[in-house]
């Protein structure tokens, strides 16, 4: 009894390095977070701020940072790309900031690095979780040569699938035996809300609905999918939904070209949630979602990557993810593994291009994808398939540190 006990107590006080600021509108992190805090574990935050919601959570303290310590460390990081820069930074943070802790998850690259300064300093065990895989031929020797010094006393890493395992693998020489995988998803079966979107946006009941939501950019072919929408069927139409709540100005220069069919056959929503696992408002009434990626290989801005990054996306998707949770069915192009397993688990249509998307309204209409979709994300992506492996991995990190 006494050594469950002690088990019980050595995983108490954990560090997040999170550099993208978004920790709550990430699938995978925010159910990171609620199993350490249900396991009684008090966290510290560090992000950057930005547009992503921080709601209030007991346990967590919030450790935001400034736009001057972001360009400082920008500099640092990505440009100069100097270790002693790095480390006396880390350590001016680490006094000004930081506390004791038993774990440290760093978050992609930078999360990565400093959480490997922190080791150096203080011998802590850490984990680096991968969103974003940076390619050496895409950046360069001594670019990557920071992440592969901070990657040889990593504990344990967490990435979503085997192929982008193997990638992040060579790319940072991490030791496979070490590795996790975790699908990109959020716990449980997402559940529908009596307050729709839908209903808050004036779509008349008896139009389906086709939704495009996450980021508004090049790269998820926004552009193209607007462009598609006049020559979708009648009862068919498109929402748009940026991730924080930004959708009509990031389409500013856009919207004027669709004037005719804004409010008709193309609706703004505005209604961003503060956590990403909270959008059964949103799906509800929600017959497709739209889910594209295009690589852009010329186009990296140190810490988001759109080359290879996208070309392997895998199980990487978290508007895949969140569709599938509430059992929408998706339309997709080629982005690799999520494109096989939709064929062959029939949770949504593939097409080449989002002019295509007219072409699979009608048949994923049927009931049998949506009943895929929730099929598919509670036997593969679910959350709660991996959390008590997730937990006991961390534990036994710190467990073997105290030994």
């Amino acid at each position: 009894m006494k050594k469950k006990s002690s088990r019980q107590n050595s995983l108490q006080n954990i560090l997040i390095i999170h550099t993208d600021g978004n920790t709550f509108n990430n699938p995978s992190l925010k159910c990171i977070v609620d199993l350490l805090l249900e396991n009684g574990c008090k966290i510290d935050l560090r992000y950057p701020k930005s547009a992503a919601p921080m709601p209030i959570h007991k346990g967590v303290r919030f450790l935001p940072f400034g736009a001057r310590l972001y360009r400082w460390k920008f500099r640092v990081f990505n440009l100069y790309c100097s270790w002693p820069l790095i480390f006396f930074t880390v350590l001016v943070e680490k006094f000004l900031y930081y506390k004791k802790y038993d774990l440290i998850i760093g978050v992609d690259r930078q999360g990565l690095i400093d959480a490997s300064v922190l080791n150096k300093i203080t011998k802590t065990p850490f984990v680096y979780i991968s969103f974003e895989i940076s390619f050496e031929d895409e950046t360069s020797a001594r670019y990557k040569l920071l992440e592969k010094n901070a990657s040889k006393k990593v504990g344990a890493w967490i990435i979503q699938d085997k192929v982008r395992a193997g990638h992040l693998q060579r790319e940072n020489t991490l030791n496979p035996s070490i590795k996790f995988l975790l699908p990109l998803a959020s716990a449980g079966v997402g559940m529908a809300k009596t307050e729709r979107l839908r209903d808050h946006l004036g779509i008349p009941n008896e139009k389906k609905v086709a939704i495009a939501v996450g980021a508004i950019s090049k790269w998820t072919m926004t552009s193209q999918i607007l462009k598609s929408v006049t020559d979708w069927p009648e009862e068919w139409v498109l929402v748009v939904h940026d991730r924080f709540g930004q959708t009509r100005e990031l389409l500013t220069g856009e919207l004027a070209d669709f004037a005719d069919l804004l409010n008709r056959r193309i609706f703004i929503s505005e209604s961003a949630t503060d956590l990403v696992d909270d959008m059964g408002g949103i799906f509800a009434g929600v017959s497709a979602g739209l889910a594209f990626y295009k690589p852009e290989y010329a186009r990296f801005d140190y810490g988001h990557f759109y080359g290879k990054n996208l070309e392997y996306l895998g199980l990487a998707s978290g508007k895949i993810s969140t569709c599938l949770r509430y059992g929408v069915p998706v339309i997709i192009n080629e982005v690799g593994f999520y494109a096989e397993q939709a064929r062959q688990f029939r949770f949504g249509c593939v097409v080449e291009r989002p002019d295509q998307i007219k072409d699979c309204l009608d048949e994923i209409s049927n009931v049998e994808y949506r009943n895929n979709a929730t099929d598919y994300f509670v036997k593969k992506l679910d959350f709660n398939i991996y959390r008590n492996k997730i937990w006991s991995c961390f534990e036994g990190l710190v467990e073997n540190a105290l030994e």
